[in-house]
C-alpha cells in the first residue's frame, strides 16, 4: 500500500481535519506546514509539497524550491480545539526528482547509521535522551538582557532559605513542586505522540527546572522524537500561560539544562556494551567511549552549537568540563550508570544540550564512537577511565562556541566516514555558527555595565 493510501485510510478512520507536515531546518528548529485533510484525500501528498528552502537554511533564494516528503510511519494525532490533526515528520527532497537532498540532517543521520551497518560492527545505534528545561511565567529579551519571571523559587513565594539547600530542587516533594500537574500533562501529550516516557521529576534548579526522560529507540527515530518532545513541552506550557525553555543556562547561579544522551550498540538482540556484571563494560564499549572522548572537543561544535551552551559548562556544577569517563560519576563527560541491568548496559554523554540539531548531533556521536572502535581507542588504556586511574591531562571542554568550532575545523575526518557528512556541509555549518558567535560577541552584555560602567 502506498503512502497516500495509508494517509487517506487514517484520515477516514480517525476523523482527521488537517494533515501537518513537520521538518527540521538546518539549525534544528521544527517547522511545519498544514493541509486540509480534504485536499490530501483528493490530491495526495506522496509526490511532496513544495516550500521555500531558503527560509530553512538549505538553499539560496535563487534556487530555493524543494519539497516536503511525508513519512506516514511517523504519523500520530494531536487535538487542537475540536480539530484532530494527523502529524507526520517529513524529509526534504529535490523538486525535480523527489529524492531527499544530501545535506538534510535526517539524511546525514541515516547515512551514519548505514555506515554502522556497513562496518559489520552492529545493526543499530540505540539512543535515549534526558530532557531538562525551565518553565517561567514570562521569558523575554529587552535592551537590558534576558528577562525571566519564575513560577517558583525565591521570587515566587518559596521560602528564601530553601534556596541555600543545594538539593532542594531535585525530586522535590509535591508540596514544593507546583508544576507537577503540568509535567503530567506534558508527559501525557508526549506519550500520545507515541513516545514512551520513563519518568518525569523536578530537577535541581529551584526556579522551575524540570526533567522528562524517555525510553530507548533507534537513532533516527529518536532524533524525530527529540524534536517532538521539545515542541510538545513548549506547547503544553503555552496552553497553561507559561513558557518553557531548553536554553542551557537561562539563569545565572542556577543549574544549567543539558540533554544527557544514553546510548549503546546492538547486533541482533545482543547489547554490544554489556559485560559480565553491572557497571562493567565490554571492550567495544570502552573503545566507543575512547572515540567519543578523543573527538569530544570537535563534537561540541555539533552537540553544543549555541553561545549559551558554554555558560552551562563551567566548574562548580554537575556539568562536565573535562573529557573523562567514570562509573556513577555525574561530573564526567561520559557516565556509566551503575544501576543499569546487564542487558541495558549503556553510556551517557553529559556534555550535549538541547540547542543541537539532534540528527546531526546523534550522528556525530555515533561516528566518533565508531572511530574509537575501528582504531581501538580503549578509554581505560588512554587514561580516560573508567577502569583505571584517570590521567590528569584529560582534554578540557571548549569554553566558547568559537573554540568548539575551531576544534571541529581541525578534527572532522571521522565525520566523513560513510559519506555521512561532507566537507562542504561542515564548512557551511561552521560558517553559520561562526556568524552567530560573532553576532553575540559584538553586542554589549548587561554585566559589562556592572564591571566597567563607572570607569
Amino acid at each position: 500500500m502506498n503512502q497516500d493510501q495509508v494517509i487517506r485510510d487514517r484520515i477516514n478512520a480517525e476523523n482527521i481535519a488537517f494533515v501537518d507536515l513537520r521538518a527540521v531546518d538546518l539549525s534544528g528548529r521544527l517547522r511545519h506546514l498544514t493541509l486540509p485533510a480534504s485536499r490530501v484525500s483528493s490530491h495526495g501528498v506522496d509526490g511532496g509539497v513544495g516550500f521555500d528552502a531558503s527560509s530553512y537554511g538549505y538553499r539560496p533564494v535563487s534556487g530555493s524550491d524543494l519539497i516536503l516528503l511525508p513519512n506516514s510511519s511517523t504519523g500520530f494525532v494531536e487535538t487542537w480545539g475540536e480539530d484532530r490533526v494527523l502529524v507526520m515528520m517529513a524529509d526534504i527532497g529535490e523538486a525535480e526528482t523527489g529524492v531527499p537532498i544530501a545535506d538534510a540532517p535526517r539524511q546525514v543521520a541515516r547515512r551514519a547509521v548505514a555506515h554502522l551497518v556497513e562496518t559489520g560492527i552492529a545493526d543499530e545505534a540505540v539512543v535515549s535522551p534526558e530532557f531538562e528545561f525551565y518553565v517561567f511565567e514570562r521569558l523575554g529579551v529587552n535592551s537590558g538582557g534576558l528577562q525571566t519571571a519564575p513560577v517558583e523559587g525565591e521570587h515566587a513565594g518559596t521560602r528564601p532559605e530553601l534556596r541555600e539547600e543545594a538539593s532542594v530542587g531535585y525530586h522535590a516533594p509535591t508540596c514544593r513542586d507546583p508544576l507537577f500537574a503540568l509535567r503530567n500533562r506534558m508527559t501525557a501529550a508526549v506519550e500520545a505522540a507515541g513516545i514512551p516516557v520513563k519518568y518525569h521529576h523536578h530537577e535541581v534548579g529551584r526556579l522551575g527546572q524540570h526533567e522528562i526522560e524517555v525510553g530507548f529507540a533507534s537513532l533516527v527515530e529518536m532524533a524525530d522524537a527529540t524534536l517532538i518532545v521539545k515542541e510538545t513541552v513548549r506547547r503544553v506550557a503555552q496552553h497553561a500561560g507559561l513558557e518553557a525553555t531548553f536554553l542551557p543556562k537561562p539563569v545565572y547561579g542556577e543549574p544549567g539544562s543539558g540533554m544527557h544522551v544514553h546510548q549503546f550498540l546492538r547486533k541482533g538482540e545482543v547489547n554490544l556494551f554489556s559485560a559480565a556484571r553491572r557497571g562493567r563494560l565490554s571492550e567495544t564499549a570502552l573503545c566507543y567511549i575512547g572515540g567519543v572522548l578523543t573527538h569530544g572537543r570537535s563534537l561540541m561544535g555539533l552537540t553544543n552549537p549555541s553561545t549559551n551552551s558554554y555558560r552551562r559548562l563551567v566548574p562548580g556544577y554537575e556539568a562536565p568540563t573535562h573529557f573523562v569517563c567514570g562509573v556513577a560519576d555525574r561530573g564526567a563527560a561520559i557516565r556509566v550508570p551503575a544501576y543499569a541491568s546487564v542487558d541495558m548496559t549503556r553510556v551517557e554523554l553529559r556534555t550535549i544540550d538541547a540547542t543541537c540539531n539532534p540528527y546531526l548531533a546523534y550522528a556525530a556521536i555515533l561516528l566518533a564512537g565508531l572511530d574509537g572502535i575501528v582504531r581501538n581507542l580503549n578509554a581505560a588504556r588512554l587514561g580516560l577511565g573508567p577502569d583505571g586511574p584517570i590521567s590528569s591531562d584529560g582534554k578540557e571542554a571548549p569554553r566558547s562556541l568559537s573554540e568548539a568550532l575551531g576544534a571541529l575545523a581541525d578534527d572532522h575526518d571521522y565525520l566523513l566516514a560513510g559519506d555521512a557528512f561532507s566537507e562542504e556541509f561542515i564548512r557551511q555549518w561552521i560558517a553559520m555558527k561562526t556568524s552567530e558567535a560573532d553576532a553575540v560577541a559584538c553586542r554589549p552584555h548587561p554585566y559589562e555595565m556592572s564591571l566597567y560602567g563607572d570607569l
